[in-house]
């Protein structure tokens, strides 16, 4: 007979598995992993995250994770321990590796094995942050990257900016209050993004990604507010460390911590302590290149005014001498016009004196010219009136001889035309005539139509029953159809 096994509803389940998981552990143990997904819960105040065990070579995501809970009465108690301590700057954030003190459970309504969190050790977060700022560290200076970016040039006059910081944000404020009330032209080009958690260093990178390649813009700056010194981690990460160093153009940082140095600012091209610095240094290059054009503008006005003032004594000078040499010029220029007009004047004279007898002369001869071409002329047109009625008449007489003929010939075509026109209306007729079908009712034929009136010629296009009607040529017969032939 076999034996019986018992069987368990789920929350039974559920609970021996709790007590068992409980039973093989201390009360409460150490666990340490990276933080993922943080969240807060409003209402409750209640902390939940999941805690990774990533792979040493860093390439293959994580190879463990659980989830964890950090309850609201445990966290503000463990708040108040680190400020008893002395210990500021801590938050706890996605990404930071942590050392927590928690007790394993699982949650029977949803069959989920989790940890419920006492308490997290700074000191570990603070060493594995440090840990991870020296091994980026020693990667750059092993890649020669920490005078890379440093080495470019830096804009002269750097008014076109490539902007990486969360809009809204009180660093976005402080940055856009101090250049707009500069009074400079600065082009701001922002790339909004997260700086602060999971989505800090994909974001920054896309940024730097885009900015680099903007034609509008010379310099790029990544800025963000104070805070913890766990809120910095993303910028001691390697990828985004190398992207600022590697950026091919110049990089600027104001992270907002006063004591600690981000790796990312050790790599930029300058940084600074905040993001109100960083708008300073912006303000302070345009005002030395003010200063400069205002110092030049001043030295250039005083070369101009020296070189006029020389200018005018040269030119005053050049005048006194010249209106010597003028009116010296002007006298015996004045002597050789009047020696000059009195020889044009008799030269004129004696040539107007020759011009005019040769004139005399010429009109002389031109008038008798013209008195014999008139002569001669007169004669010829004298006799142009009796040939021109001559010729005339002769052309009027030809003229009509034509019309009269053309005249004769239009009226037999006429008459022609009229003759065949005449006789193809006669054909016409009587072909209509013999068409008509009263001319076939009288040579003893009928037509039979349907009931529409259509005319029938075919049986086919009948039906038996159909009223039809038969025209004569005198009076019309109403038959019904009853049989039919094809």
């Amino acid at each position: 007979m076999p034996l019986l096994m018992t069987c368990l509803s789920v929350s039974r389940l559920n609970e021996l598995a709790r007590e068992s998981l409980q039973s093989c552990f201390e009360p409460e143990i150490w666990v340490k992993g990276e933080i993922h997904g943080l969240k807060l819960h409003a209402k409750s105040g209640h902390m939940y995250f999941d805690l990774v065990e990533k792979s040493k070579s860093g390439l293959d995501g994580y190879i463990a994770k659980i989830s964890c809970a950090f309850f609201r009465g445990p966290y503000t108690k463990w708040r108040t321990n680190l400020a008893s301590m002395g210990i500021g700057g801590f938050e706890l954030n996605s990404g930071i590796e942590v050392k927590l003190k928690a007790r394993i459970d699982l949650f029977v309504k949803e069959g989920r094995y989790q940890l419920i969190v006492s308490e997290i050790d700074p000191s570990y977060t603070f060493g594995a942050i440090a840990k991870k700022r020296e091994q980026t560290i020693r990667e750059l200076r092993a890649l020669n990257l920490f005078e890379k970016n440093k080495d470019l040039p830096f804009p002269a006059l750097p008014l076109n900016i490539g902007l990486i910081t969360s809009e809204g944000s009180a660093a976005f404020s402080d940055f856009m209050h101090i250049v707009r009330d500069s009074g400079y032209c600065f082009s701001i080009t922002l790339f909004d993004a997260h700086m602060q958690g999971d989505n800090t260093v994909p974001e920054v990178l896309r940024g730097i990604g885009i900015l680099q390649n903007h034609p509008n813009v010379d310099t790029i700056v990544i800025i963000r507010g104070g805070g913890a010194k766990t809120d910095l981690f993303s910028f001691d990460d390697s990828t985004l460390c190398k992207a600022v160093a590697l950026c091919p153009k110049p990089v600027v940082t104001g992270i907002g911590h006063e004591i600690d140095v981000s790796v990312a600012d050790l790599v930029a091209h300058t940084y600074c302590v905040t993001p109100t610095d960083v708008a300073r240094l912006y303000v302070a290059k345009a005002d030395e290149v003010s200063v400069f054009l205002e110092s030049a503008c001043r030295d250039i006005s005083y070369c101009c005014s020296d070189i006029w003032q020389k200018a005018k004594e040269r030119l005053r000078l050049s005048t006194a001498g010249l209106d010597h040499v003028s009116q010296r010029w002007m006298v015996s220029a004045l002597s050789g016009l009047k020696d000059a007009a009195f020889r044009l004047h008799t030269a004129v004279a004696a040539d107007l004196a020759k011009a005019e007898h040769a004139v005399s002369q010429s009109v002389f001869i031109l008038k008798s010219s013209a008195n014999g071409a008139l002569t001669a002329q007169s004669r010829t047109l004298d006799g142009i009136p009796v040939r021109l009625a001559r010729d005339t008449h002769t052309r009027i007489r030809s003229s009509l001889q034509e019309i009269r003929h053309v005249q004769r010939g239009s009226q037999d075509h006429v008459h022609a035309l009229l003759e065949r026109g005449l006789q193809r209306l006669t054909h016409i007729d009587s072909y209509v005539s013999l068409m008509d079908p009263t001319e076939t009712l009288k040579r003893g034929y009928s037509i039979t139509m349907d009931s529409k009136g259509r005319a029938v010629t075919d049986s086919g296009s009948v039906r038996e029953g159909e009223c039809i009607t038969t025209r004569l040529l005198q009076g019309t017969l109403t038959s019904i159809v009853k049989d039919k032939e094809s």
